[in-house]
């Protein structure tokens, strides 16, 4: 029977995702260590596009990846809402200058940008944990692992509709706006990502009548997250 492997570590964070990577790159930056456990054997870098708005470029500018980012998402100019409940639909507009520089960007970019910055050997990928207690003298975790590595560490962050994009070859014609519509509790909308890249989405609210459409969990996740080529 194989020993157990013990490590000793400051600052453990579970979850390769987008909050868990920026608060290892936010540590990085300030000169501390830590590791990211992601239990995938990859980052997952598929999914929709993000819309970053003044508080989060400010956050990004912080940790060093706004740079590279912005070149890859067009700087939107307003939101435009369409109603349809009633008769005549109505329109709202909202001039993304008062709110501030907003841009939506691939996940995929995102994700890239804040792993690609960390240390070598900052994310370990495969990393299942089967199990967390905490010491009840020093109030530690103690993280044990599918592999049977047992992690002793002093600090523990846990991290943690249908969406897709089209392509269009010779330029989409879009507006750099946000454009919704909106009907009882269902949200449609598009919204640029670049000059060819447009990222679109359904979102609807539930109810306990709609609780058969959430029966199959992970489908919806593979569903939902996935990169579609196509018309949606």
């Amino acid at each position: 029977m194989a020993h157990a492997v013990f490590e000793d570590l400051d600052i453990v964070i579970v979850g390769g995702g987008i909050c868990g990577l920026a608060t290892a790159l936010a540590l990085h930056r300030k000169g501390m260590k830590s590791v990211v456990l992601e239990k995938s054997e990859v980052l997952r870098a598929s999914g929709g596009a993000i819309a970053i708005q003044p508080n989060g470029w400010r956050a990004l500018d912080e940790l060093g990846v706004a740079s590279k980012l912005r070149t890859n998402g067009i700087l939107l100019e307003r939101i435009h809402e369409i109603y349809l409940n009633g008769g005549k639909p109505k329109e709202k507009f909202v001039d993304y200058s008062d709110i501030g520089e907003t841009r939506w960007v691939k996940r995929s970019d995102l994700i890239e940008s804040l792993a690609q910055d960390l240390p070598l050997g900052t994310v370990r990928v495969g990393c299942q944990i089967c199990s967390v207690k905490i010491d009840a003298n020093t109030s530690f975790p103690t993280l044990q692992l599918n592999d049977g590595t047992i992690i002793r560490a002093k600090k523990l962050h846990p991290s943690s509709g249908v969406r897709g994009f089209t392509y269009f070859p010779n330029g989409h014609g879009f507006a750099p706006e946000l454009l919704r519509t909106i009907r009882d509790k269902t949200m449609a909308g598009v919204a640029p990502v670049n000059d060819n890249l447009l990222f679109w989405f359904v979102n609807h609210q539930y109810n306990y009548q709609d609780s058969k459409m959430l029966e199959d969990p992970k489908k919806i996740k593979t569903n939902g997250s996935r990169d579609h080529q196509g018309l949606p």
